[in-house]
């Protein structure tokens, strides 16, 4: 199994990132800097910042911490959640003479911290005491004039004593102002970091994209009004996206100002943004062979292989690694094996390789999900040896579970056919005939080119196995799954687009544009229509005419009517009878359910008939 986790090794071969950013990092010139390490969610930003931390270990006055923001995430004031926590980390790095100084910075912080809890639990009393009114203070005081009386005795020794114990060494004139308080919190961290033995400390924030909106911005802040001094490098990872959103929640757009405020703010507080590309299909690729590789080989010859690898530049050869490659290598290095033997590596490995073409198509350049999808093998696998000993054909459960993946509603319908099996599934192969003579219907969701490949990943000849056992243990995606809409072309969200706002004129343009998109295309724009027209949320002339211009979803489109319990109006009459007209045999079965569930009534059922014989 392959854990969610920061990896040790660098599979994803981000060692030069590393090497410039830490470069970077250690270089006093270039401080105060705060650089911005940009990359969606698993795109394997935490492995970066380990191999960052691991470059800059046992660098001369270089410090390093890593600080785990959604750990934060639960606390009030964050703010001094995460400065007291980063001042604890420091004060254990830092040398002996400077330790002192940073008790002082923790006390300082507690006050920050008291202070606040002191104000939002006493604002009462302050309002009362301020303003000479008392009813602020009574309505959140109860008992009796007495007990009144110790709570504001006791808000006055409570505010005394933080005095006493966190400014008791300043002297009388200080001015507790915020602005001044957080002044005199960054030249005294200032000052405690003017030791000769300290070059610079690198602070590393990570998992900031999995707070909430309005947490981000209180850690951006805290970094930058208080900690972003000189010698200090702070290295953000996060998704920019995310970061933008929040900015947004934070500081709405001002209405008349053509001002791009997530992005201005962003470029304030980040002066070095690095963006960590998506992986390409090819990368995507060799990573998932290498962590079949990671699982088998010991984790010193795993490292060993990866290092050469990098060495011999075939990472960026521009051509796929082969098995064939990552074989040789391994017995011209002499590489251990966990369990001492290689044959099940080859078996899994070989597996992997005739399906990681079409599986890397679906991943989005995203190393976290190539795990997922691994792991999800793996454990369907000894689920299967658990279930039916030698019966299961990996293989075959391996090239199911791309299928779920390229399109779950093709999965649900392969399963459909696999029941009326008898000695082949006949539809299937009918299907996999017309793919390979090139004579498949254009408008086919089977189609596209992800599914041609998908065809064509052996076993090829899928008709020819009963699939109930393989189709049990992957039961729990044989029903309609929640859509992406993300991965959908241009093209396809503006047919969308337009479908929704047509009216009946429209309907002929917007048909004939819809036949220039491609299968794969054309499937994306059904996979939102069918459950719209399930939920009576599709105007009729629209079904009407997707109806009659795409016989590859006359099935679905008639199926979603007659799951809809929403009555059909005088409107959809002049719909359903051109449809009816159009292929009875197709209608008819709907039109006797719609009259059960009574969305459709006896007397309009005989007219749209009617009009049929005349």
């Amino acid at each position: 199994m392959w854990l969610d986790n920061a990896s040790d090794v660098d599979i994803l071969f981000y060692e030069p990132y590393a090497r410039i950013i830490a470069d970077i990092a250690k270089n006093k010139e270039y401080n105060p800097l705060t650089i911005g390490v940009f990359g969606l969610w698993g795109a394997g930003k935490s492995t970066l910042l380990k191999l960052i931390d691991k470059k800059l270990e046992n660098q001369k006055g270089v410090i390093c911490v890593t600080i785990n923001a959604w750990m934060f995430e639960s606390y009030d004031d964050a703010k001094t959640a995460i400065m007291e926590a980063l001042l604890q980390e420091l004060k254990e790095e830092v040398p002996a003479e400077v330790k002192k100084k940073f008790g002082k910075l923790i006390k300082r912080v507690n006050w920050f911290k008291l202070g606040t809890k002191a104000v939002s639990t006493l604002a009462p009393v302050v309002a009362s005491v301020a303003t000479g009114n008392p009813l602020p203070m009574l309505l959140n005081v109860t008992g009796s004039a007495e007990e009144i009386g110790n709570t504001v005795k006791n808000a006055a020794d409570s505010i005394q004593s933080l005095k006493d114990e966190y400014w008791k060494d300043e002297d009388d004139s200080n001015d507790e102002s915020t602005i001044n308080n957080i002044r005199k919190f960054r030249e005294e961290f200032s000052d405690a970091l003017k030791n000769d033995n300290i070059e610079n400390i690198v602070v590393m924030v990570d998992d900031l994209d999995r707070c909430r909106p309005e947490r981000i911005i209180e850690i951006l802040e805290v970094i930058k009004l208080f900690l972003a001094v000189d010698r200090t490098t702070f290295i953000i990872a996060a998704d920019e996206n995310v970061i933008k959103y929040s900015i947004r929640e934070k500081y709405p757009p001002m209405n008349g100002f053509d001002v791009e405020l997530d992005k201005e703010y962003i470029e304030k507080i980040i002066q070095l943004p690095i963006y960590i590309p998506e992986l390409s299909a090819k990368d995507i690729q060799n990573y998932l062979l290498l962590l079949v590789a990671q699982s088998y080989l010991e984790q010193e010859s795993f490292s060993c292989l990866i290092a050469k690898i990098f060495e011999e530049k075939i990472i960026i050869s521009g051509d796929v690694i082969t098995l064939e490659e990552i074989n040789k290598l391994i017995n011209e290095l002499k590489l251990s094996w966990r369990n001492g033997d290689k044959s099940d590596f080859n078996e899994m490995a070989k597996i992997i390789d005739e399906i990681r073409e079409i599986v890397a198509s679906t991943l989005k350049g995203n190393p976290r999900q190539a795990k997922r999808f691994l792991n999800t093998f793996i454990t369907k696998s000894k689920l299967a040896k658990i279930y039916y000993g030698d019966e299961i054909d990996i293989s075959i459960l391996a090239k199911l579970l791309v299928l779920q993946k390229l399109d779950n509603d093709l999965f649900i319908q392969l399963n459909e056919w696999n029941k009326e099996f008898d000695t082949e599934n006949k539809k299937f192969k009918q299907i996999r005939t017309e793919s390979q003579e090139g004579n498949m219907d254009s408008q086919n969701p089977w189609n596209t080119a992800q599914m041609k490949k998908w065809i064509e990943c052996k076993p090829v000849e899928l008709e020819k196995y009963r699939l109930e056992k393989y189709f049990y243990l992957t039961r729990e995606n044989l029903k309609s799954s929640s859509i992406d809409e993300s991965g959908f072309s241009k093209n396809t969200k503006e047919i969308l687009e337009r479908i929704g706002r047509s009216k009946a004129g429209q309907m002929v343009a917007i048909i004939k544009d819809m036949k220039k998109l491609n299968a794969e295309e054309i499937a994306d724009t059904f996979k939102i229509i069918i459950p719209k027209i399930e939920k009576g949320e599709i105007k009729f002339f629209i079904i009407r005419d997707l109806f009659l211009n795409f016989d590859m979803y006359k099935e679905k489109i008639v199926e979603a009517i007659g799951k809809s319990t929403v009555t059909i109006k005088p409107g959809g009459i002049a719909a359903l009878r051109t449809m009816y007209n159009s292929d009875a045999g197709s209608m008819n079965t709907v039109l006797e359910i719609m009259v059960k569930k009574g969305t459709l009534t006896d007397e309009q059922i005989t007219e749209i008939k009617e009009q049929r014989k005349s």
